[in-house]
């Protein structure tokens, strides 16, 4: 993407938006709780 603030690296955190919730994404973040597992329970966790 061009609009990135830096390319996507897994010591990278970009976030797209502000609020509460992005405190609680970087704790997640800092702690090591994402990753490739972290991001396929989301997907499957989405009603189609």
């Amino acid at each position: 993407y061009g609009t990135t603030q830096a390319a996507e690296r897994s010591d990278i955190l970009n976030v797209g938006g502000f609020s509460d919730e992005v405190f609680t994404v970087i704790d997640n973040f800092v702690n090591g709780h994402y990753g490739s597992a972290h991001w396929l329970e989301e997907i499957e966790a989405v009603t189609l």
